[in-house]
């Protein structure tokens, strides 16, 4: 396997550590916005872009239609998973930061929005 092309996926992981580390300011009370804000928008593009540059190092060294299900589906959980322990960092270990179940639902939709990437490669 060609491990070079995970480089951009590792940066990409270790650029969403680093970003959610930064302290910031206590987002305020549950309201239906707090479901629109630019925030939530950010987490659904940097979990996408997570997840899409996962499938392209795997492109990179098969097939799309010789990528197992099984990798596709742990490439999901893993961001996945990934975003969860991100936001637990961050509610345990960073100031200023907070733990949000609607972060962790724009991460998901975010890696499966990222999972559709896997068919513009082959074009």
């Amino acid at each position: 396997m060609k491990y070079q092309y995970f480089i951009p996926a590792v940066l990409w992981g270790l650029l969403i550590f680093v970003l959610s580390a930064v302290p910031g300011n206590s987002l305020p009370e549950f309201s239906f916005w707090n479901i629109i804000q630019p925030d939530k928008a950010g987490h659904l593009g940097v979990y996408c872009i997570l997840v899409s540059a996962i499938l392209w190092g795997m492109y990179r060294n098969f097939r799309p239609d010789k990528i197992p299900k099984n990798i596709v589906i742990s490439i999901f959980l893993f961001a996945v998973f990934y975003g969860i322990g991100i936001e637990l960092m961050q509610f345990h270990f960073f100031s200023g930061r907070n733990f949000d179940v609607l972060d962790i639902l724009a991460n998901i939709i975010g890696c499966l929005i990222g999972l559709l990437s896997l068919r513009f490669f082959s074009t």
